[in-house]
Parts: structure tokens; sequence; C-alpha cells
């Protein structure tokens, strides 16, 4: 998932509370594996975008993730709170990479 910050979001609040998700999501859904966060440094109309990258072992693994969003109060805090309201959702976009063995 590439994203932005909405406007008078500081990243080292972004980064503290996606602390606090990643933590609270470790070991509580089977087959999500290591979260990581980037920062790319660019120019132009996004000068400042982020991408999160979740390692998933399987398409199912985004269907429980779900399930804990909606399911779990404070996971679904987590993620309204903590994240959502953080992101600026008018300019991201998610994209599934698979890798291909050779």
């Amino acid at each position: 998932m590439y994203f932005n910050l909405k406007s008078g979001v500081s990243e080292e609040e972004f980064v503290n509370r996606a602390k606090e998700l990643f933590r609270y999501l470790e070991g509580k859904v089977e087959g999500l594996g290591a979260w990581k966060l980037y920062r790319h440094d660019g120019f132009g109309a996004n000068p400042r975008m982020f991408q999160i990258h979740m390692e998933m072992r399987d398409f199912a693994t985004l269907d429980r993730l779900s399930a804990l969003i909606y399911k779990d109060a404070v996971g679904g805090k987590f993620f309204q709170e903590n994240w959502w309201n953080l992101i600026d959702m008018d300019t991201h976009y998610d994209e599934f990479v698979r890798e291909i063995p050779l």
C-alpha cells in the first residue's frame, strides 16, 4: 500500500501509532508475516509518500485480517483511530505482488 499522510499529521505521530498497531497484530492473524514501513522521498505531486509492505502466506490471510478488524474491538480501534484517520485515503493505492518461483 502506498499513501500520503493527511495534512497536519506528523511523521513521528504516524510512526509511533504504526508501531502500536504492528505490535498488537503480531501473532494474532495466521499467515501474517512481517510488516515493513518505507518512506519515499520524491518530488512533484506526492513528495511525502509512504509504503507499507505486509507479508501474507495466502489471500485467505487478508480475510482473517479483515475479520480481526471488524470483530476485535481493540484491533478495530487501532485501525480506525490510529491508522485510517492519519492516512490520506484519497491518494493511496494498493497492489498485490506475488513471487513466481523459477
